[in-house]
């Protein structure tokens, strides 16, 4: 019996060495995951490129919490809000406060009316920036604006100037000289070259919301001049991004340093622009970007 049992485990010099050689073979399968690290490829970025990108989100991030703080101090305190019968043209701060217009609102107003502004029928006091629609709805029937506002009286001394002002023809934006800018009310004689300075830089407006943007235009002055000014889009100087550089591109000032140089790296990597909407193809050139200086951008 014992020889049965012996002779049954027994094995030949092959068959040890057979066996010996499956169990190192087991166990190299098994410890192979831990010697060797599985590396993912990763998709090739432009290392410059993506610099650029880091960037421009830090600087998207920093503008985004100067607007919500702005939001933020724009809220109204929760006070009582009046409604009582009042003349635009003369309420003072206490009295717009009372029917719950903010203080940045209020500020507009009464700068509008120190530079010569008028309210001639209650609608017009929806053109002043920054006041809300459901304000304007709720104030608008309790405006009362004096007679003496909505016509001139024969013996007033402003009456020939009224009149000159009517006879002022609207002038294009983006062709006015500065002599010409400064027949507008209100404009003074500093801020007609600031414009056409920031005009230059441009290349042109072609809207006339971007006229705010001018250094040292404030909102009561905008309101004063906007009636007498138009922009022709025409007229409007664009850059070919398929030939322009670096530097020309930036001189926009819409177009950041950054953007810029995207814009010439994606151009020599891939080739020319078929169309100007193709710069949306560069990865941080989000829909807010492309909006602000597609009109300026031409392809050919």
């Amino acid at each position: 019996m014992k020889r049965i049992i012996k002779d049954y485990f027994t094995f030949s010099r092959k068959e040890r060495v057979a066996v010996i050689i499956l169990l190192l073979l087991i166990i190299f399968f098994i410890a192979l995951p831990y010697l060797f690290e599985i590396k993912k490829t990763k998709p090739f970025v432009d290392a410059e490129l993506q610099l650029q990108l880091k960037k421009l989100q830090q600087k998207n991030l920093t503008s985004d919490s100067i607007i919500y703080t702005a939001d933020e101090q724009s809220v109204l305190p929760e006070t009582k809000v009046e409604l009582f019968e009042f003349d635009p043209n003369t309420l003072d701060a206490d009295g717009w406060k009372r029917l719950g217009i903010p203080d940045k609102t209020i500020r507009t107003i009464l700068n509008y009316r120190s530079k010569g502004g008028k309210f001639y029928k209650p609608e017009d006091i929806r053109k002043i920036w920054g006041l809300q629609k459901n304000d304007a709805d709720r104030i608008i029937p309790f405006e009362r604006i004096a007679t003496a506002i909505n016509s001139f009286q024969k013996n007033d001394p402003n009456k020939n100037a009224a009149s000159t002002i009517k006879n002022i023809a609207v002038l294009d934006i983006n062709t006015a000289t500065a002599e010409q800018l400064m027949q507008i009310p209100g404009i003074g004689r500093s801020l007609p070259y600031r414009i056409i300075n920031y005009r230059e830089k441009l290349g042109g407006f072609f809207e006339m919301n971007q006229l705010r943007q001018t250094w040292g235009m404030t909102d009561s002055i905008y309101q004063l001049i906007i009636p007498f000014l138009k922009t022709e889009s025409a007229t409007i100087k664009k850059i070919n991004i398929n030939i322009a550089t670096e530097y020309e591109l930036s001189k926009n000032p819409f177009v950041s340093k950054e953007v810029s140089k995207a814009i010439v790296m994606y151009r020599n990597q891939h080739g020319l622009f078929q169309k100007v909407e193709d710069i949306k193809k560069i990865v941080f050139i989000n829909e807010e970007i492309y909006l602000k200086i597609s009109p300026f951008l031409v392809t050919q």
